[in-house]
C-alpha cells in the first residue's frame, strides 16, 4: 500500500528542520520591518508614477502581451477560514498537524495546483503581513514558513507526476536575487515549470558572479529572478543587464517575481525585465510565450 507522504513524519533535512531554524533565529538579528517602506521602494514608487504613462506603454509594445491571470479552479480552498487555519497550525502547531490539515483539504477533492496557489501561497503571504504588523514574532514566522515549505516538498513528487514531458524541453534558470534569504516562493514556481515539462536549474542564495558565469556556459530560454522584499531592488536592473550580456542565448527572456512585483507589477518593466507573474502557473505561461517569440526549437 502506498502511503500518503503528507501523513508521514518529515525526513530529517538540515535545510528544513525546526532545530536548525531555531538555531538560525537565535544566532541572527531581528530583520528590518516594513519591507515596503525602505528608501529604495519609495524611490521606485515615485519613478513608477512619473513614467508609467509614457515609458511603460512603449516597453510593452516591444513584447507580446501576457495573458491575464486566470481564476483558481472551483475546487480551490478559497475560503479565508482554511487559509487562517493553516497559518495557525504552521505557526503555533506542529509539522504533523500542518501535514494532516493539508491532507484533509486534498482528500476533499482539491487538486495539488490549487493547494499551492490558493492555500499555501496565501498562508505564506499572511505570515509576512503578521510579521510586518507585529502580530507574531520572528521565530513564529520562521517556523511557519519552514512547515509550509515541508508540506510543499512532500507534495512535489505527486505534483510533477501530473505533468507531461516535452520532446524538446525548453530550459529555465530560476534564482533568488543575490542576498535574498527566503526561497519558498522560488521553490514553488520551480515545481510549476517542472510539471510543464521544462528543464529547470534552480539556484538558492547565488552570487551575481556565479549567475553570470552560469548563463555564459549553459543555454537558458528564460531567466527568472525572485525577490522576497525590496532590499535588493536597486541592484536588480544592473544584474539583469549583466545576465543579458553574458547569456549564450542573446534573446533570453527575463522574468521577475515576488511581493514587490505583486504589489507593483509596473516595476518589472522599470528594472528591465520582460514580464512578471502573480504565481507559478502564470509564470509558466509567460515563459512559454517568451520562448515562442524567440523561435527556438532546440535547447
Amino acid at each position: 500500500m502506498v502511503r500518503d507522504p503528507l501523513r508521514q513524519q518529515p525526513a530529517t533535512d538540515t535545510r528544513w528542520t525546526e532545530t536548525e531554524a531555531m538555531r538560525l533565529v537565535r544566532a541572527g538579528q531581528r530583520p528590518a520591518r516594513a519591507a515596503y517602506e525602505s528608501p529604495a521602494q519609495a524611490r521606485a514608487k515615485v519613478l513608477a508614477r512619473a513614467v508609467e504613462d509614457q515609458v511603460i506603454p512603449r516597453l510593452l509594445l516591444a513584447h507580446r502581451p501576457h495573458p491575464p491571470a486566470q481564476a483558481v479552479p472551483a475546487a480551490a480552498p478559497t475560503e479565508s477560514g482554511q487559509v487562517q487555519t493553516l497559518v495557525q497550525l504552521a505557526t503555533y502547531g506542529s509539522q504533523s498537524g500542518t501535514n494532516a490539515f493539508v491532507a484533509s483539504v486534498r482528500d476533499g477533492g482539491t487538486p495539488i495546483e490549487s493547494l499551492y496557489l490558493a492555500l499555501i501561497t496565501p498562508a505564506a503571504r499572511r505570515l509576512g503581513v503578521m510579521w510586518e504588523q507585529d502580530d507574531c514574532s520572528f521565530s513564529d514566522v520562521t517556523l511557519g514558513v519552514l512547515r509550509l515549505g515541508n508540506v510543499m516538498r512532500l507534495l512535489d513528487s505527486a505534483f510533477a507526476d501530473e505533468g507531461t514531458a516535452q520532446d524538446a524541453a525548453p530550459s529555465a534558470l530560476l534564482a533568488q536575487m543575490p542576498g535574498e534569504q527566503h526561497g519558498l516562493g522560488l521553490a514553488m514556481v520551480s515545481q510549476f515549470f517542472r510539471r510543464a515539462g521544462w528543464q529547470v536549474r534552480q539556484e538558492h542564495q547565488p552570487t551575481a558572479a556565479g549567475l553570470e558565469a552560469l548563463v555564459g556556459t549553459a543555454w537558458f530560454g528564460v531567466i527568472g529572478l525572485s525577490l522576497a522584499c525590496d532590499t535588493h531592488l536597486d541592484a536588480l536592473p544592473g544584474l539583469i543587464r549583466t545576465l543579458r550580456r553574458a547569456s549564450r542565448n542573446k534573446a533570453v527572456g527575463v522574468l521577475v517575481g515576488g511581493p514587490p512585483f505583486v504589489a507593483h507589477p509596473q516595476l518589472a518593466a522599470l528594472v528591465g525585465a520582460d514580464g512578471t507573474a502573480l504565481d507559478g502557473r502564470q509564470a509558466v505561461r509567460c515563459a512559454q510565450e517568451l520562448v515562442s517569440v524567440q523561435g527556438q526549437s532546440t535547447w
